[in-house]
């Protein structure tokens, strides 16, 4: 344990940055102490002696999201479980593997295929999230589309729950497996996951294509989303991503109209299979009705190679905002022309990708570039994402993952009756509240959806009108 100052300023953040007039009057971000467990019992013991003191805990890993998820909102105690990595236990006869929860997606699949076997499924931000993580999220991206998502593939958790007991869940316990998937620590800590796992795949094909228009590249997401064999993933992203990336000084494979206005409709589409050679063959065949222009096998290559560095965007800045939501993904062409004509009429750049991560559902991020250094310009950039999300709820959509900033959205995030479920069963795990709390439930002031409401649109005008591109 540590109650060192400075340690202790490392953990009152995240990857956002969010001014200090937005945090310091309503939350406690800064820990009374950081503990560093090396083990599931030291994790146990560290949060029964919590529940003796009623002192908060909030679980930490990577704390590679940008919703205050991992960042304490009360004060208390941050539970660092980042030494709680690697132990790889693989059933080659079963196909699952045992892994502890600070394990990266990338350290993790890597393992794997050194011994014959792969994950099913990983984040775009494998490099840097955890296993734990992002089952303690909402847990899709790549591979998602062919094998589900990652709640799918567990098999039990070690979870340490709220009382300090250390327990082991699976589908058929009691409190079953599925309570702590996407429960974002509120619940309990994750100690050791199981989940199932594929042989390495045999073959793989990536094809890339260009499209002049949303609504054909729209059709064609839908279209190979539905198909058989299902591709592992489809990867899509608009003119905007693509000015963001060249912005940022990287390679485009497109050619982009020199002028930013009229926004440009032209879009990629990136198409993966893997599996056995006879099945990636016939999803290749299936890919001559696309109705695209195919680029090289060595733009798709290098597309696919890159598949984990989506937000190398970033480098566009010197600061980068976003507004990552569910959408169904019949009406994806209807949310990437709204946020063209939102980019076109407010003159901003805004760029859009995605992935397709079922038959029904794509995720969508939208970004646009700000100055996290001239603080009203900021607040005003924040307020912005009330306007994409907004876009995204009008198709059907959703804001992907709660945590604290998008505790204002709890009305679209669940219907009334599974919002009640959900508090019915932190009350029985965490009666004393103490896990992670003022996360997820309920939308602390000045997030209540009136206040935040007015003044998210408030500040997101002021964004459009001082966020302006120039011609």
């Amino acid at each position: 344990m540590t109650e060192d100052a400075i340690e202790r300023k490392l953990y009152s953040r995240d990857l956002a940055s969010v001014p200090a007039i937005m945090v310091k009057p309503f939350f406690r971000t800064l820990p009374d102490a950081v503990v560093r467990p090396g083990n599931a019992e030291q994790v146990a013991e560290t949060i029964r002696q919590a529940a003796r003191e009623r002192i908060p805990i909030t679980p930490r890993a990577a704390a590679s999201t940008s919703y205050y998820n991992s960042v304490p909102v009360r004060g208390g105690w941050v539970l660092d479980v980042n030494d709680l990595r690697d132990g790889i236990e693989l059933d080659s006869a079963r196909q699952t593997v045992r892994v502890l929860p600070a394990t990266t997606w990338f350290d993790l699949d890597d393992a794997l295929q050194q011994r014959g076997f792969a994950v099913k499924s990983y984040p775009s931000s494998a490099v840097s999230a955890t296993v734990g993580g992002w089952v303690s999220m909402q847990g899709h991206g790549m591979g998602s589309l062919k094998y589900g998502g990652v709640g799918e593939q567990l098999v039990s958790l070690q979870v340490a729950l709220p009382s300090g007991e250390l327990v082991t869940v699976t589908r058929e316990s009691d409190p079953p497996l599925d309570w702590f998937v996407a429960a974002e620590g509120t619940l309990g800590v994750i100690t050791q996951v199981e989940l199932t796992v594929r042989p390495r795949p045999a073959a793989e094909s990536h094809r890339l294509f260009a499209f002049d228009d949303l609504n054909t590249l729209s059709r064609n997401v839908v279209s190979l989303a539905r198909a058989e064999p299902r591709p592992f993933t489809i990867f899509f992203a608009d003119s905007g991503y693509l000015r963001l990336l060249a912005r940022a000084g990287f390679h485009i494979p497109l050619d982009l109209p020199q002028s930013h206005f009229p926004v440009s409709e032209k879009g990629l589409l990136l198409v993966s299979f893997q599996g056995e050679p006879s099945e990636v063959n016939q999803g290749k065949d299936r890919l001559t009705r696309v109705a695209g222009c195919e680029l090289s096998s060595d733009l798709a290559l290098e597309e696919w190679n890159l598949r984990l560095y989506h937000l190398r965007a970033k480098r566009a800045g010197p600061s980068l905002l976003a507004a990552e939501s569910w959408l169904p993904i019949d009406a994806l062409h209807h949310y990437l022309k709204s946020v063209r004509t939102l980019a076109e009429r407010s003159r901003l750049l805004i760029g859009t990708y995605g992935l397709a991560v079922a038959p029904d559902m794509a995720l969508v991020m939208s970004l646009y570039p700000t100055d996290e250094r001239h603080t009203l310009k900021y607040l005003a950039a924040l307020g912005f994402t009330k306007r994409l999300h907004g876009l995204a709820a009008r198709y059907g959509g959703r804001p992907y993952g709660v945590g604290l900033w998008n505790s204002a959205y709890l009305p679209r995030l669940f219907s009334r009756t599974r919002l009640e479920e959900l508090k019915r069963r932190k009350a029985r795990l965490d009666p004393s509240g103490i896990m992670n709390p003022g996360k997820l439930y309920q939308a602390p002031f000045p997030l209540w959806p009136i206040t935040f409401g007015i003044g998210a649109t408030v500040l997101g005008a002021a964004h459009v009108a001082l966020g302006r591109e120039r011609p």
